[in-house]
């Protein structure tokens, strides 16, 4: 069975056809061309489809990108990099995924294709192509936080030549946390009072002389909360998990320091008891007492938004991560006797 034959239109073919389409018009309208062979006519198309046709041989051409950057192997980010193209009619035909093969897609579901001005993204962010006004490509790379390399391929096609440009992206050796900026949302500030985490005691005193007794137990399950929020790309991800406590803003209660210290830096809710090893509260019983104590608490509650600039330790290549980081803080104990 013979071969169909299959058009594959690109931007310089699409240019071809429009040329050929106006020299039929001219030819209609100017009475003096109809004297010329019509082959004028048909030749432009024979060479549109010997074009469109050619291309079945595209992968062993390249030819569009410079050896030196057509492996590139990179322990970082980057931000807006020019990937410099031999052709002046080009597109991004696919990203693929270089250990599976598999067409990387956007945010919709769409295989990502870049044929004129403008951008596209692989879904997840980590990766962002831009053909600009200028006909360069553009690529921003975000950090690979995972211990398994990134390998992807980006294939450029230009007429009857096709090229690939293949990426190997590796974490770094390490991150660091270079610049904080924390500011609290003041109305969102909360002081009252509850029993959260507080019990009650049963005291009893038998003999005829006061006796000190141990009340701590009342607060063992008061505990300070911190809990940190981020939409950002590896918002959790870049910190060395054997340390991963950083310092936040002192807090600050009618001009005294009510808290300072660290915090575990991780998703979600992170608990510190109130109660230390070693504390201890004691409560005088008179002579022949019977009572129940029990416990209520003063806590505050306070919300910042947060900017942390990150530092790549390898390449020096900076980035940000935002969020909102909530805390709960135990202020004042006070114990009830009945």
């Amino acid at each position: 069975m013979g071969k169909g034959l299959l058009f594959f239109f690109n931007l310089q073919d699409i240019f071809c056809l429009v040329n050929c389409v106006v020299q039929i018009i001219d030819f209609m309208k100017n009475p003096l061309k109809r004297t010329f062979s019509f082959s004028y006519l048909v030749w432009p198309f024979y060479l549109l489809i010997l074009t469109s046709c050619s291309k079945e041989g595209l992968n062993s051409q390249g030819g569009l990108i410079d050896p030196g950057f057509k492996a590139v192997n990179l322990q970082t980010g980057i931000k807006e990099n020019v990937i410099p193209i031999k052709a002046d009619l080009w597109y991004v035909s696919y990203v693929k995924d270089v250990l599976t093969g598999e067409i990387l897609k956007d945010s919709t579901g769409k295989k990502l294709k870049l044929e004129r001005t403008g951008s596209i993204g692989v879904d997840g962010g980590w990766l962002q192509l831009e053909k600009t006004i200028n006909n360069e490509l553009k690529l921003t790379l975000l950090e690979n936080f995972s211990d398994q390399p990134r390998s992807f391929a980006i294939g450029i096609l230009s007429a009857d030549k096709m090229d690939e440009v293949n990426f190997i992206q590796t974490r770094a050796d390490g991150y660091e946390l270079v610049k904080k900026e924390i500011k609290e949302v003041k109305e969102n500030r909360k002081i009252y009072v509850s029993t959260e985490g507080c019990t009650a005691m049963n005291l009893v005193n038998s003999s005829n002389r006061e006796r000190k007794v141990d009340i701590t137990a009342i607060f063992k399950d008061v505990k300070y909360s911190s809990e940190f929020i981020s939409d950002s790309y590896g918002a959790f991800d870049w910190l060395n998990k054997t340390d991963s406590t950083i310092f936040m803003d002192e807090l600050m209660v009618n001009g005294g320091v009510r808290w300072q210290g660290k915090v575990p830096y991780s998703k979600g809710k992170t608990f510190e008891n109130y109660i230390k090893s070693g504390d201890k509260q004691e409560l005088l019983l008179k002579p022949n007492a019977q009572i129940t104590a029990r416990g209520e608490f003063k806590y505050l509650e306070r919300t910042c938004n947060y900017i942390f600039t990150i530092k790549n330790k390898t390449s020096g290549h900076e980035f940000q991560v935002k969020g909102t980081w909530k805390q709960k803080v135990p202020l004042t104990p006070r114990t009830i006797l009945q």
